[in-house]
């Protein structure tokens, strides 16, 4: 399925390059058909599988591959792509906001507004996201300045009596 690859070192320990090497995808081939697409790898916002078959989201498009989710996930980086539920993977610089919603899910937005449910059992993805953030120079959630206490926490919801889910 790939075409060109993206090396990324991994190191052990001592933090000597270590003797795995791996290497992930660039861009996906996807075809559609009598024509083949190359798609690069950074402009998909997200993955939902459908049987055997994966519809890659980007750039507003929807394509449609033969080929399962996990297959997809392995040649994925993981510091950039990662399951949000059991049949979705994200890229996690296209997130802007997360909410809390109820019994530890998500609630992500995307970009383009697209809305995704990250159920409870992937939350530890929840700092891959903050880290994509704050690599990429943005703020994922902005308070109103209503909301905003003057030690810079944001204020506790009044339903539930609880302060922001993110720390």
């Amino acid at each position: 399925m790939a075409t060109a690859t993206v090396t990324s070192r991994l190191e052990n320990n001592s933090g000597d390059a270590g003797e795995g090497v791996r290497e992930y995808s660039k861009k996906l081939v996807i075809r559609s058909q009598n024509r083949i697409f190359l798609q690069p790898v950074e402009t998909i916002d997200y993955m939902e599988a459908a049987a055997n078959y994966v519809n890659i989201h980007a750039s507003g498009q929807t394509f449609r591959i033969r080929s399962t989710i996990g297959a997809l996930e392995q040649k994925l980086d993981p510091e950039k792509f990662g399951r949000i539920h059991r049949c979705t993977i994200l890229n996690f610089d296209r997130v802007v906001e997360l909410r809390g919603l109820q019994r530890g899910d998500y609630l992500l937005i995307l970009n383009d507004g697209t809305q995704l449910k990250m159920s409870r059992r992937h939350r530890r993805q929840v700092a891959k996201i903050t880290a994509a953030a704050c690599a990429g120079g943005r703020h994922l959630m902005k308070y109103a300045h209503a909301d905003k206490q003057p030690d810079g926490i944001a204020a506790p919801n009044a339903v539930g009596r609880r302060g922001p889910a993110i720390s």
